[in-house]
């Protein structure tokens, strides 16, 4: 086990400290829960990164953490042993040879194929996040496979699929055979039967529209629609925008142009994100609302920096802390200029790059619960107490 040295201080005794396998055992959780479970790490911050990455299957072939993982289990045995097996997969094709306490499974490509129930059933009750490619041909649709053999995952909880045109009714299948589905995203197509659908445990919603169809989701936090041009999708914003902590939308519609839309219809918002130049609204926000961060997405690959700069002076947030955005819609070599001019008006530049997201260089894919944050900080000031204490005390004497 590593162990922490004092011999850097040039005052006090050298000590030298192993701090507690229990307490290195929840350091590392933090880097291993976000890839077993990464909806439990799903704040208003990290919205737009969890969602990126999960839309993203089809296209990708990265997941934020996994090298920190890896990083972590050739430091030491005891390490390795606490880090575990590998919790999370991204592969083209599902096999026997993925081990059974793996939690998190991306299928990515344009497809799954060689999937079938016997090559997953083994994850069983261990599986909490399957994200399964998108694939138009209806006898090798992985989504079928699921959802035609609920019991089998009896703890999932966050579901990624291309399509809801499945042989089963999917929003039936959703409510009444995954009831404790806490994220949902439909990359692609959405399909669904007339008729109104609750999903009581969704807190993570992403779909690309909403049409002919009701959903109801009593618990939910963060919403991403593509389009929110329908009649349905104003209504669904509408009920539930007093519920929302993060809402990302490419084209807004209608839901924008009320005056108020800020304290009526998203009184409690802490993360907004539209596409550039598809604002309407016309109101700011007041200086008491919660908003906080702000994402923006472009067609263009050559955006400029004054381009960003106005379209953020245009929202006119009041508490803006941050702004997120993809660098590959920069004009090249025009980063840093942005970087410097959010730095000075006090804006943190959030850069997402292919499902990673990096804060002024630093990767911060996803972000822990900041009371564990606390906790781990005060953890490791008091087992280290031992080692420092003696050189403040030594200088206290020293000064009196």
């Amino acid at each position: 086990m590593p162990v922490w040295s004092s011999a850097s201080h040039k005052k006090g005794p050298e000590l030298n400290l192993e701090l507690p396998k229990e307490l290195w055992g929840i350091i590392i959780d933090l880097i291993v829960i976000p890839l077993r479970h990464p909806y439990l790490y799903c704040e208003p911050e990290t919205f737009p990164q969890y969602q990126t990455v999960l839309r993203n299957v089809d296209t990708s072939n990265k997941i934020p953490l996994l090298e920190d993982w890896k990083r972590v289990r050739v430091v030491c045995k005891e390490w390795k042993q606490l880090a575990g097996v590998k919790p999370c997969v991204f592969l083209k094709e599902i096999g026997p040879n993925i081990h059974e306490a793996t939690s998190s499974v991306f299928i990515h490509g344009m497809g799954s194929p060689g999937l079938s129930m016997e090559r997953i059933a083994h994850l069983r009750e261990n599986l909490t996040t399957l994200a399964l490619g998108f694939n138009t041909s209806a006898d090798t649709n992985a989504t079928d496979i699921v959802l035609e053999n609920p019991s089998v995952f009896p703890n999932l909880r966050c579901l990624s699929v291309g399509s809801t045109r499945t042989k089963r009714p999917f929003w039936k299948v959703i409510q009444d055979e995954f009831p404790n589905l806490v994220s949902l995203t439909i990359r692609l197509n959405v399909y669904g039967e007339p008729g109104r659908y609750v999903l009581k445990k969704i807190e993570i919603l992403s779909l690309l529209l909403l049409d002919g169809f009701q959903l109801v989701c009593p618990s939910l936090k963060h919403l991403h629609f593509y389009s929110a041009n329908s009649v349905a999708a104003h209504q669904f914003i509408t009920a539930h925008g007093y519920l929302l902590k993060s809402f990302i939308v490419s084209f807004p519609g209608s839901i924008e142009t009320q005056e108020d839309v800020w304290s009526s219809t998203f009184p409690n918002l802490v993360t907004f994100g539209c596409r550039m130049g598809k604002r309407s609204h016309r109101a700011v926000p007041p200086s008491d609302h919660p908003l906080r961060h702000l994402r923006l997405t472009s067609d263009h690959d050559s955006l400029r920096p004054e381009q960003v700069m106005d379209e953020i002076d245009a929202y006119g947030f009041p508490g803006l802390v941050s702004v997120q955005i993809r660098m590959n819609d920069m004009r090249q070599g025009t980063a840093n200029d942005l970087k410097t001019q959010c730095r000075e008006r006090g804006i943190r530049l959030v850069e997402i790059v292919d499902g990673t997201t990096f804060v002024e260089g630093r990767t911060a894919a996803v972000s822990p619960p900041r009371s564990m944050m606390t906790y781990i900080g005060t953890a490791f000031l008091l087992c280290t107490l031992p080692c420092w204490w003696p050189c403040i005390d030594k200088d206290s004497r020293e000064d009196d």
